[in-house]
């Protein structure tokens, strides 16, 4: 991890101490949800992803609430370890914005801003955007999102992501979902690609998470993947 990531945890503990919230993750699943942490509370989410040939972590999300509206977020790429070689990920900062909070529908934008910040950035890159609306309807579980997604080797390459899924609650500890996601380049050459996946939440206790989730290429222009992660509230 990068020593200013490192320089920035330590103002996570000054935050005035209340008492925890009950633990709402953004993982797993590409979607990553319309909540918004608590003012005063803070989530840290880690995970690991497993590819072929390919294993990244810990995957990170550091959560911050700002109001009862809007929270900070601080990303690690973590490692990854492929073909023999170690890659350090990116730092991305951003945050989210409840922008309807209803009995009926609940949307959200989120905007985050990666950073050059790793050793697998090729020559002349710049920092990359990503902006979407969050979308969620608790009564029927269902949930999505609408995002544009930018890299940026020396010209900005965009593409438009889509995801569409439903949750499900199986008892107070278990929950699971399933969700397919599109991803389209718009202002480059590249093919579209399709996934399929889903997963199970397990709550420990009210603030403790863990994940398991499994993606699945659709039209052979992905990676199948498995995953795990564990999520903590404070």
């Amino acid at each position: 991890m990068r020593p200013y990531l490192f320089a920035c945890l330590p103002l996570l503990f000054t935050v005035t101490a209340l008492h925890a919230e009950p633990i709402v993750a953004d993982r797993p699943g590409f979607s990553t949800g319309t909540y918004t942490v608590s003012p005063g509370h803070y989530n840290i989410e880690l995970g690991l992803q497993a590819e072929s040939g390919s294993r990244t972590l810990p995957l990170s999300n550091v959560r911050i609430g700002l109001t009862p509206v809007a929270e900070l977020e601080l990303q690690w790429g973590g490692w990854n370890f492929a073909n023999g070689a170690t890659t350090v990920g990116d730092l991305t900062l951003g945050g989210k914005y409840r922008l309807l909070d209803s009995d009926t529908l609940d949307l959200s934008l989120l905007g985050l801003l990666t950073l050059p910040s790793g050793n697998s950035n090729p020559a002349g890159s710049r920092a990359s955007p990503l902006a979407a609306l969050l979308w969620s309807h608790d009564a029927s579980g269902l949930f999505g999102m609408f995002q544009l997604a930018s890299s940026n080797p020396g010209s900005l390459q965009t593409n438009m992501q889509t995801a569409l899924g439903a949750s499900f609650t199986h008892s107070d500890q278990l929950g699971s979902y399933l969700e397919l996601y599109a991803d389209h380049p718009l202002n480059h050459t590249g093919n579209d690609s399709v996934m399929v996946d889903g997963g199970f939440a397990w709550l420990l206790d009210e603030r403790t998470q863990l994940d398991l989730h499994l993606g699945l290429d659709v039209n052979g222009n992905a990676a199948d993947f498995i995953g795990f992660g564990f999520a903590r509230s404070y």
